[in-house]
């Protein structure tokens, strides 16, 4: 289950779809994805029913955006329907609370609305136009069907308009902007001094007797974790790839020879024109009969569906539809599609449930079909695959019930045609090749494995690969040997030199600016480098990173207590605050101060509007089962 849903997940319009989903419901938490669903409900919201279903397919979309986010290093722990559920299950009872206010709010989309929305969605767009072919390809290889995609947008911008109708209520005060922009423009002066990594060990602290004595006294922080040895069987496709005569590769060629023809495919165009909600069939009618008798006049088509199509995604591109195979469109429209004959036909008017179409051929392009000699390599490969897992899983079948109470491997490998390998030792925590992964570590030190002694259960892998283990040897929590830890020892002497060295160079340089030098005078009794930064703030700065952290970290006041920290590449910092310059509204910029007009602005809405969530979740009546 585990493969196939990475092999779903990690396919190119799956990812599409999955990013699709994720980013525009990050807002609203995980969504329903299904309505309804038998059985009893899991949980009831306001008297509306999440089921069962409902919860699982949330917990799947989890499940799949989890994989297409880690791909095949995830840890299926991750991917564990207990720890994955109250999640989900919340995120359904969230985002139906939201709709339920909306709903008594009003609040609707509209099918332009919905269609803008859509068509805008780069993952459906083809040379630059919404491609309905694209469209339904995307959603098909995603799993998800056209009417319920936009049933879940007509959601999503409900919700917006939801968010957005208690969120925009909220605005930035006076004050609140002048408290922001005395942080923001507040300007410090500061004087550090760098010491180069490493300028402060002496050769003759890290000898081999200083090794040794360290090695001594923190013996204990050298203990090597409890370790196994493993007897395996690993299964692989590979295992039981075998070459295919070429007789073979020609009969199933012949078998699926009609998959290989390529449709002929027809480029069209077409006016929409969908009757409105206040709209009478005779002044729609009237629409219809205009459109007709300016195509029949040989009005140009493209100006007419720009000014008269209803159909948002394609009337700027003068009613382009792109490619159709025969399938991409209604059967009305398709039977439309296969009666014109020559490009720039336009067919009367076509009734579908969208409404009433208006069709112009664009182009045709006849069919096609490959010969044996263009795909017999790549059928090829597929029966050789096909026939590989096969075997594998008739290999791994009777490999269960062989290795059920089999004393060792041997007798059960010999019969599947496998080998027996042994590991390299590993712990709980860490492992290499096939122990790097940690179900696999779990599954060698489960209480049946490492406590009784037995053999594994047949385990699935990722990659279609299939492993049984067995304890070859234990070895106990011990000392690891001095060769082993040596350098850890060097990295580990050289960091505590080096640290209270630096320590007792800042208290020298703090006890000498209490005593009334300069900071030049301490800079130079100490031989380093001393440098200066002035006015700066904390967006617009030219200090390293930690120094600047750590500057506007101080207190104000702070002039005489140095602060010490590490900057990667160049050694350690002791930074010195020299003087504090309160920021304020006037010394902005006028882009400044919007900018953070905007970002504290945003700021309060998303707290609002969590404030209006949380509000709903503990107001509403709520019954989880």
């Amino acid at each position: 289950m585990l493969q196939s849903m990475r092999q779903g997940a990690q396919s190119t319009a799956a990812k599409i779809i999955i990013g699709l989903i994720v980013l525009s419901f990050a807002a609203f938490g995980l969504e329903t994805l299904l309505p309804g669903g038998s059985g009893s409900s899991v949980a009831e919201v306001n008297g509306e029913e999440i089921s069962p279903f409902a919860l699982q397919e949330a917990v799947t979309q989890q499940k799949r955006q989890l994989v297409s986010i880690f791909g095949e290093d995830i840890d299926p722990a991750m991917l564990d329907d207990d720890r994955l559920q109250p999640r989900a299950l919340e995120s359904l009872i969230q985002r139906a609370l939201l709709l339920q206010k909306a709903s008594e709010l009003h609040l609707v989309a509209s099918e332009a609305q919905v269609g803008k929305s859509i068509t805008a969605i780069d993952a459906f767009q083809l040379n630059g136009s919404f491609s309905p072919e694209a469209y339904k390809s995307v959603l098909a290889n995603a799993g998800f069907t056209p009417e319920r995609f936009r049933r879940l947008q007509a959601e999503d911008i409900v919700l917006t308009q939801l968010q957005t109708a208690v969120s925009e209520s909220e605005f930035v005060t006076e004050r609140e902007l002048s408290a922001m922009a005395n942080l923001v423009a507040e300007e410090r002066d500061v004087r550090y001094l760098v010491i180069p990594e490493g300028s402060l060990i002496e050769s003759e602290a890290l000898s081999d007797e200083a090794f040794q004595a360290y090695f001594q006294a923190h013996e204990s922080e050298f203990l090597r974790p409890e370790q196994v040895v493993v007897d395996y069987i690993l299964l692989t496709p590979e295992d039981f790839q075998t070459a295919v005569d070429e007789e073979t590769v020609r009969q199933q060629f012949e078998s699926v020879r009609d998959e290989y023809i390529v449709s002929t495919q027809s480029r069209v165009s077409h006016i929409l024109l969908i009757p409105a909600e206040e709209e009478s069939e005779a002044d729609f009618a009237r629409r219809v009969a205009e459109v007709s008798q300016r195509l029949a006049l040989a009005e140009d088509f493209a100006a007419i569906a720009e000014q008269l199509s209803d159909d948002i995604g394609s009337a700027s591109q003068g009613g382009a539809l792109g490619f159709t195979d025969g399938t991409a469109f209604p059967d009305e429209m398709e039977s439309a599609i296969a009666a014109l004959q020559v490009p720039g036909e336009v067919s009367p008017a076509v009734v579908t449930d969208a409404g009433t179409h208006f069709i112009r051929l664009e182009e045709r392009i006849d069919g096609d079909s490959v010969s044996y000699d263009d795909v017999k390599e790549e059928l090829r490969s597929s029966i050789e695959s096909a026939e590989a897992e096969r075997a594998l899983l008739l290999a791994v079948e009777e490999l269960r019930d062989l290795v059920f109470n089999a004393p060792d491997l041997v007798g059960p490998a010999s019969a599947v045609n496998g080998r027996v390998e042994r590991s390299e030792a590993f712990s709980r925590e860490l492992g290499s090749g096939l122990f790097a992964e940690a179900a696999v570590r779990d599954i060698a030190f489960s209480p049946e494995v490492y406590g009784e002694g037995i053999n594994s259960e047949v385990v699935e892998l990722s990659g279609k690969r299939f492993a049984v283990l067995r304890i070859a040897e234990i070895r106990p929590s011990q000392v690891a040997p001095f060769s082993e830890v040596e350098a850890e020892i060097g990295e580990r002497l050289a960091q505590e030199i080096e640290l209270n060295a630096l320590r007792e160079l800042q208290s020298r340089a703090e006890q000498s600016l209490v005593d009334g030098e300069s900071f030049e005078e301490v800079a130079a009794a100490l031989d380093v480098e001393w440098r200066v930064e002035l006015a700066t703030t904390r967006l617009a700065s030219q200090l390293p990173r930690p120094v600047l952290e750590a500057a506007f970290a101080m207190p104000a006041g702070e002039t005489r207590t140095l602060r010490m920290v590490a900057v990667p590449g160049e050694g350690h910092a002791l930074i010195q605050l020299a003087r504090v310059t309160p920021g304020s509204v006037a010394g902005l910029t006028a882009a400044e101060a919007e900018t953070l007009m905007s970002r504290r602005s945003a700021e309060q809405q998303r707290l609002s509007f969590g404030e209006y969530v949380r509000y709903q979740r503990d107001t509403a009546d709520i019954v989880i089962r």
